[in-house]
Parts: structure tokens; C-alpha cells; sequence
């Protein structure tokens, strides 16, 4: 019966993980469409949504990890590009409810702390050669879906691809070498 879960999460996968990857790269954005926050608040622009969405996923199974996986990745490719905006000034910062925007230093480390923390997330969730191939598909394809509507890609590919190998290093290998 396990054999026939796991098989069964084998074949949704690719859906899960496109779906997550969808939601994440819109979800940090949810601050524009209310009135409770600014733009870029520390709330949305954190890993704070991708690690409840891990959290309820692994506490749901069904695969939904997945889903997490693609969340988290669509997060660290958001915040990617909001590393390098076209100027740190205004809605480029980072946001404190009660309090404002923060200077343009915290901004940047928080974005790039956020950035490493979400593909951290993903990459915690990777669980066999399968998922590290969606791990790095996943990072490719919403890259490349979303860089023409940006400003600039060589700085957020150069910040992911660095994220990345940290992480492949620390996390996605050292995992491959206990399997072996």
C-alpha cells in the first residue's frame, strides 16, 4: 500500500509543484490588494508563508509537500527580484506595520536572507532524485516565466544560482550521499 502512495505522489508531483510555483511568485504581492498593509511588508516578504504552508502540508501529507516545495521556490524567485529594484527608496524597502519602511540596508539583508531562507525550505523538503529534479526545474521555469516582466535578470539569477549551490552543498548532496 505505501508502494501504491508513493507512486500515486510520483505521478501528481509535476502539478503540485507547478501549482505551488504559481501561488509563490504571487503570494508576497498579497500586501497591494489590502489596506492593512504597505508594499514589501515584512509579513508577506518573509519566509514566514512558505514555512506554514510546509508546516500544514506535512502535517496533511497527501504529497502536499510538493506544493510546498513550489511554493517555497516561487517565494525565493520573488524575492530574487526584489533584490535589485530599480532604485531602494519608497515601495523598494521593506515595510513594518506601525512603524514604516525600514532602511534601505535591513531591506536588502532582509530580502536576501528571505531569498536563501525559501530555497532552504524547498530544498529541506526534497526527498529522492525525483524531487531534486523538480527543485531545479522549478527554480528554472518560474525564473524564466517571470524575468520578462522584470526590470533586470543577471542579479537574481546570479543571487539564485548562488543560493542554489550553497544549498546544494549543505543540503540537497550531503542528503544524495546517505541515500547512496
Amino acid at each position: 500500500m505505501q508502494a501504491m502512495g508513493r507512486f500515486l505522489v510520483t505521478l501528481v508531483a509535476p502539478v503540485f509543484v507547478l501549482v505551488g510555483l504559481h501561488c509563490g511568485i504571487v503570494m508576497p504581492d498579497i500586501d497591494q490588494r489590502t489596506d492593512l498593509l504597505l508594499h514589501r511588508s515584512i509579513i508577506t516578504h518573509s519566509p514566514l508563508i512558505p514555512l506554514i504552508v510546509v508546516l500544514l502540508a506535512l502535517r496533511i501529507g497527501l504529497g502536499l509537500y510538493t506544493f510546498a516545495m513550489g511554493v517555497s521556490i516561487g517565494f525565493a524567485v520573488h524575492h530574487a527580484f526584489d533584490l535589485f529594484p530599480t532604485g531602494w527608496t519608497g515601495y523598494a524597502l521593506i515595510s513594518l506595520p506601525f512603524y514604516g519602511w525600514t532602511p534601505w540596508l535591513f531591506s536588502w539583508i532582509w530580502i536576501a536572507l528571505t531569498t536563501l531562507a525559501c530555497a532552504y525550505l524547498a530544498a529541506r523538503l526534497v526527498q529522492g532524485r525525483l524531487d531534486r529534479i523538480w527543485y531545479l526545474l522549478g527554480f528554472i521555469y518560474i525564473f524564466i516565466l517571470t524575468a520578462p516582466k522584470e526590470d533586470t535578470w543577471f542579479g537574481p539569477v546570479v543571487a539564485l544560482v548562488i543560493a542554489v549551490l550553497v544549498l546544494a552543498r549543505t543540503v540537497l548532496f550531503r542528503r544524495a550521499k546517505v541515500e547512496a
